[in-house]
């Protein structure tokens, strides 16, 4: 099982690999696959956090922003060079994260008011950004310079970015199949999932297993937001809200299947392919988003690799 697993892992990079090469002559479905592969990463945060730890944070626009913000100002003023600035978005939401979860934690807070918590982190980010217009830009945002991806420069400037995202994405996916499958980890995710009070009456520390999740996951959204904001040159709040990543990366999960290592990929190809055909209803999108959302958590909470695992390929779970 774990060789046919591995060749199916083979064949997924071998697929993200070539796909974007048969659009080189389009480099606006260049950018689309691009964007596709940033949200599957912020899908993995959300779907460690909620799917496997059940943390729902409501604030995954919020930390990427802040890996954003962070690494754009960082470049923009000089303040050091771009090795340093994603380290140190990375480093910066991780903290935060850990101290959401911590704090969420110690008080025993109950997934919904975890969610009203992390939305107010959300409130918070948006009013600092606008409010702190002279440092941010406001509303507007600001630009910031490509920088130099080394060999990857030689590839058109969209198909670069890909690469990187498709690069953190798989190697996230070999981290987290490690984690599940090989570790105690796993088991502890198994547990938690099925009755989190049991969990911790077999011995299994739920606290020290949620804030380390969060910790991590919060680092791979800081990561992947500066990572993003490199890719986008424009850091502006509207790239950030709560509409524009959130509530997308939420129907990802759900879409795609909480608690799965293939949802966040399936989840964000469905998801771009509706969005980009359904982008001429402008403000439109996002009412159906919302009912999207409220029809999935309804009546299709366990997404289509739920079906896949049962019904066509349970040999890879």
């Amino acid at each position: 099982m774990v060789k046919t697993r591995l060749i199916a892992l083979i064949v997924l990079v071998a697929v993200y690999a070539v796909i974007p090469l048969l659009f080189l002559n389009t480099p606006y479905v260049v950018f689309i696959l691009a964007q596709m592969a940033f949200f599957t990463i912020f899908a993995y945060g959300f779907n460690f956090l909620f799917g496997f730890s059940r943390q729902l944070f409501l604030c995954i626009g919020a930390f990427t922003g802040i890996g954003a913000y962070i690494t754009g100002i960082s470049l923009r003023d000089g303040l050091m060079g771009p090795v340093e600035a994603v380290l140190l978005s990375t480093a910066a939401v991780a903290a935060v994260g850990w101290v959401v979860s911590f704090l969420s934690v110690r008080r025993k807070l109950v997934v919904i008011f975890t969610g009203i918590f992390t939305l107010a982190i959300t409130l918070v980010f948006n009013n600092l950004v606008i409010g702190l217009a002279n440092v941010t830009g406001g509303e507007t945002g600001f630009r910031i310079r490509g920088i130099s991806l080394g060999p990857l420069d030689a590839l058109p400037y969209n198909l670069r970015y890909y690469y990187v995202a498709i690069a953190t994405v798989l190697a996230i996916t070999v981290i987290s199949y490690y984690l599940l499958f090989h570790t105690r980890t796993g088991y502890a995710y198994r547990c938690i999932m099925d009755d989190e009070i049991s969990s911790e009456l077999v011995g299994i520390n739920v606290a020290r297993v949620k804030t380390l999740t969060a910790l991590l996951s919060s680092a791979v959204l800081g990561f992947s937001g500066a990572q993003y904001a490199l890719f986008s040159q424009l850091i502006a709040p509207s790239y950030f809200a709560f509409a524009s990543v959130d509530l997308p990366v939420q129907i990802i999960v759900i879409l795609g299947g909480r608690a799965s290592l293939l949802g966040p990929y399936i989840g964000s190809a469905i998801i771009a392919v509706v969005n980009e055909a359904l982008k001429f209803l402008g403000p439109l999108t996002q009412v159906l988003y919302g009912l999207t959302l409220m029809l999935l958590l309804a009546f299709f909470r366990n997404g289509i690799v739920d079906f896949v695992r049962r019904k066509l390929f349970p040999w890879f779970f």
